[in-house]
């Protein structure tokens, strides 16, 4: 199993980057990517940098903190502009670094260095970019173009390399880790902040980079499908369901895995709930093929979840990618015609939220091969 991705993927990715920069009539891109457990994908996908900082208010000198930029030229060497803190340099795969904690006054310098201040940049990451910091570089650089350029990197993200799907094993096996810690902790008496420490531990300790939480929420809180905070010191009570879904990330790529317990015996009408999603989950799951249109998926699961009487209370939303993000294209909502491809890495999650009673749903990692769908995530299915 590998622990990094190749530098010479990387390597590939740059040259292929600036090639379809290049076929956009672009003169160069500039990627910005957020702190390490936030918004890193493009950034992360061509120069293996995880901002370590998380990102904080501009104040004075202090501009940019927990961002970070890459400077692409279609000719000539990147440069990555950093925020000023320590960083990874046996790590990060683009040879000149530059730090600066006005990140706006280190980007400008970059790009005229490279003949870019007034030449057509591409911008990937337009839907992060501070405004602050978008401001501060088209202010001082009146003729520099910035054109919305996402696709050029998000598009070759969607279908994940080999030795990116074993990095998402290892990590959906790290998940099962912290998600069996934490189901072994579900009985009444416990609470919601006993169980989710239990899962983040041991998680932890199997190897993870992080984890951005760990929700649990039991009894009527199981219906909200997510709630802040992660956890409280709600006690669990006898007969309550419990929804677990963890996040993190193993060597950066993400895992992101939800199940549903009882706490001690479930009920019939609890056992039925569990059922249906469980039969929605496994349908959506097999249809995960080369040419299945997204929405296909959702119609799906969301049908059989009717048929069990549960449609009122189904979700639309059913899941989406997930990598370098956990959130990533494509998203699996009814109306989105993008057809599955092989390397393409799915999160499938089905469920039923009942306002004031409960809710389920569970949630599978599933690789898109040629043949049918692999499930990735080892943790059992179960009622609990």
């Amino acid at each position: 199993m590998v622990d990094q991705i190749p530098r010479e993927e990387f390597h590939a990715r740059l040259e292929r980057t600036r090639r379809l920069t290049a076929e956009r009539g672009l003169d160069g891109l500039l990627v910005i990517g957020r702190s390490f457990y936030d918004r890193t994908g493009d950034l992360a996908y061509l120069t293996n940098h995880f901002p370590p900082f998380p990102t904080t208010v501009f104040s004075g000198t202090q501009r940019g903190l927990g961002h970070s930029l890459l400077v692409l030229p279609v000719a000539g060497a990147p440069v990555l502009v950093i925020d000023g803190r320590a960083y990874r340099r046996e790590l990060v795969v683009i040879e000149e670094v530059r730090a600066d904690t006005d990140l706006a006054r280190g980007v400008v310098a970059a790009l005229r260095d490279r003949g870019l201040g007034a030449g057509r940049v591409g911008l990937v990451g337009e839907d992060i970019i501070p405004l602050a910091l978008y401001r501060a570089l088209t202010e001082a650089l009146p003729a520099l173009e910035l054109r919305g350029a996402d696709e050029v990197v998000r598009a070759q993200r969607v279908v994940k390399s080999p030795a990116e799907q074993d990095l998402l094993r290892r990590a959906a096996s790290v998940a099962d880790v912290g998600l069996r810690a934490a189901l072994g902790r579900i009985r009444p008496g416990t609470t919601e902040a006993g169980v989710c420490a239990a899962g983040i531990a041991a998680a932890m300790e199997a190897g993870a980079d992080f984890i951005r939480y760990l929700r649990v929420h039991s009894g009527p809180y199981s219906s909200y499908g997510s709630r802040w905070p992660q956890a409280t010191s709600r006690v669990i009570e006898e007969g309550e369901l419990v929804t677990l879904d963890i996040i993190g990330a193993v060597r950066g790529y993400q895992f992101d895995v939800l199940r549903t317990a009882v706490a001690g015996g479930a009920d019939g009408e609890q056992r039925r709930l569990l059922g249906a999603v469980a039969r929605a989950l496994e349908a959506a799951v097999a249809a995960a093929r080369p040419g299945a249109p997204c929405g296909d998926l959702v119609r799906l699961a969301n049908g059989l979840l009717e048929e069990a009487g549960y449609g009122a209370h189904a979700r639309t939303f059913m899941g989406h990618g997930i990598g370098l993000e956990t959130v990533e294209d494509p998203y699996l909502t009814p109306d989105v015609t993008t057809r599955l491809a092989p390397g393409m890495v799915l999160c499938i999650e089905p469920g039923v939220y009942i306002p004031g009673w409960g809710g389920a749903s569970i949630e599978q990692e599933v690789i898109v091969t040629e043949g049918a769908p692999d499930v990735i995530t080892p943790t059992p299915v179960g009622v609990g």
